[in-house]
């Protein structure tokens, strides 16, 4: 009669019970590896918690006009000129974009920014209000460009999350797409940096704990050397004045 009943599913079969007590206490205990949140991800939390432009400014790391015209600076530090071809690689939100689009520069210049997060790009079109520029969503180590086309490519907080086989990809893509004497900028967090590793320790704290967040890679001076005698890269500068990270400019040969 038991059986019946258990087959019936009317009394609970013990066995299965404690094979499922016994499954769940294995997944307690086991180790799972640190959480690492895509940034599509990340970016639906933000909107689902701030407006969107709060959401649009946390995202690319706040203060969204003030590191915007900071980057547009320094990326005419570095030789942009006012009717160069910028391709800006994790362009966001759009915070470079739009000091641009505010700049003497906004009706010369020529500009193209791609991400992998379909609301930022939204948000950094009708933002920017520039109807020449483009703003394209990719979703590999691909730059939308036809070969030597580009004065410039930059890179702000861009290698920051990806693997460093990532980086190493759009370096090579970079190169393709710009002109002779061509300039890459690019900002990575410096595991040297005595300001940089609070940051690594904050993402120790995070791994210990499992939490879920948006991927840090640190690189060195070290990779961009010798990533730069792989692509026939000239180096001009690999710690030159940084927004919170430090930056490397590349000129193609």
């Amino acid at each position: 009669m038991k059986s019946l009943l258990r087959k019936l599913h009317l009394i609970p079969d013990e066995r299965a019970f404690k094979e499922e007590r016994r499954a769940l206490k294995e997944a307690r205990n086991r180790v799972r590896p640190n959480a690492r949140l895509s940034y599509a991800d990340h970016m639906t939390n933000l909107l689902a918690k701030n407006d969107p432009a709060t959401a649009m400014s946390l995202a690319v790391g706040g203060d969204y006009e003030v590191m915007g015209e900071a980057l547009r600076e320094r990326l005419v530090r570095f030789g942009l000129q006012p009717n160069d071809y910028l391709i800006d690689v994790g362009c966001g939100s759009g915070r470079v974009a739009f000091a641009l689009a505010r700049s003497p520069w906004r009706d010369s210049i020529r500009y193209l920014g791609i991400d992998i997060v379909p609301e930022m790009l939204e948000f950094a079109g009708e933002k920017c209000a520039q109807p020449r520029w483009r703003f394209e969503l990719v979703s590999e180590p691909k730059i939308p460009e036809a070969d030597g086309t580009a004065q410039m490519v930059c890179f702000f907080s861009v290698f920051t999350h990806l693997l460093e086989e990532e980086s190493f990809l759009y370096l090579e893509e970079a190169r393709r797409v710009l002109q002779p004497d061509g300039r890459i900028v690019a900002s990575y967090l410096d595991i040297a940096d005595p300001s940089h590793w609070e940051i690594f320790e904050a993402n120790v704290r995070s791994a210990r704990l499992r939490q879920e967040k948006p991927m840090d890679i640190f690189l060195s001076e070290d990779f961009f050397v010798t990533w730069a005698k792989q692509l026939d890269l000239e180096i001009l500068e690999t710690r030159a004045p940084d927004c919170g990270q430090r930056t490397c400019i590349l000129q193609k040969r």
